[in-house]
């Protein structure tokens, strides 16, 4: 048994080296080979950039011997110099390279290893590549959230979500860059808050041209608790009066209830509430008493039990 396995090992070994021997013997032979190489664009002009994607890489056909391609394959990513090159110098909006023909006409453009025997034969894919090129324009647009925030029940969110700082500045080409009005936080789900938070949120670029700064901010949540409070004294409002006629109102001031974060209403005044009337709109000679129309800031959650409820209008005509 022991023989046996002496001699399995024996054979082993022998196909082993066999094996080393050919494949050494081989790695000498020239092959032709289809593979990806890194494109590089290179002097864009001041003040420009793509309207369009570039791609990364192009598929080319290189000539060279199995044990180049070898090193190639497990090692692309070490070799610096290792790059289909593309020069923009001469370009100010738009131009059709057609690869093949142009780096047979510039050689020195496909930059291969110098350490390994490689030659450039042809490109595959894609055969041409149409550069589109625009001004490049810088503009600062707000943030809008996409932070969903819910509240343990007798809490409320006030007013919307602040960022510091409150807009970012994106750069691009123009054309894409204008169509862009606002940029999008995150997507995420905030619950069960019952006091005020701050969040870091990343942005999300609005297009893969755009350039933005800075890449996160600083959300702030106001959480306050749910109260209501009366406020009197809110003067009516009487628009669109004619000229030729003296109209009252009575009573002249209302009181209501509103409803919000703790610290919102405490510091809401009747100056920051409208009780109107449009005279034009509501008026009629058969009708005495009418309901306000109210508003209430934003930051209100509502308003309720309006004292006194409807109010009396009084016309009195001039006499010449």
């Amino acid at each position: 048994m022991l023989n046996n396995s002496n001699q399995i090992k024996r054979l082993l070994y022998s196909f082993v080296i066999a094996f080393v021997f050919w494949f050494f013997i081989k790695s000498e032979d020239t092959y032709s080979v289809t593979t990806k190489i890194p494109l590089v664009a290179r002097n864009l002009q001041e003040q420009k950039t793509y309207k369009e994607e570039v791609p990364e890489n192009i598929l080319v056909t290189l000539k060279g011997s199995g044990r180049a391609f070898i090193w190639l394959r497990f090692f692309d990513s070490f070799y610096e110099d290792y790059k289909a090159v593309l020069d923009l110098s001469q370009i100010t909006d738009e131009y059709n390279f057609e690869l093949d023909q142009y780096y047979k006409n510039n050689p020195e453009k496909i930059v291969l290893p110098s350490s390994l025997d490689l030659e450039f034969v042809e490109v595959i894919s894609p055969r041409n590549i149409k550069i589109n090129l625009d001004k490049y324009l810088v503009k600062k647009v707000p943030i809008r959230s996409q932070v969903f925030v819910l509240t343990e029940p007798g809490y409320v969110q006030v007013g919307d979500q602040v960022f510091t700082p409150d807009s970012i500045s994106i750069g691009g080409p123009k054309e894409v860059v204008d169509t862009v009005t606002f940029v999008n936080t995150e997507k995420d789900t905030l619950e069960g808050l019952i006091a005020s938070s701050q969040v870091e949120l990343l942005i999300i670029n609005p297009n893969k041209l755009v350039n933005f700064d800075p890449k996160k901010v600083e959300g702030y949540i106001d959480v306050q608790p749910i109260s209501e409070t009366i406020v009197t004294g809110i003067p009516v409002k009487l628009i669109n009066k004619p000229n030729d006629i003296n109209v009252f109102v009575n009573p002249a001031t209302v009181s209501l209830t509103i409803v919000g974060g703790l610290n919102e209403i405490a510091s809401t005044t009747s100056e920051d509430i409208e009780v109107v009337i449009n005279f034009e709109k509501s008026w009629r000679a058969d009708k005495q008493f009418y309901s306000p129309k109210i508003s209430i800031p934003n930051t209100v959650m509502e308003w309720k039990d309006l004292s006194p409820n409807n109010l009396e209008i009084l016309v009195i005509k001039e006499i010449n």
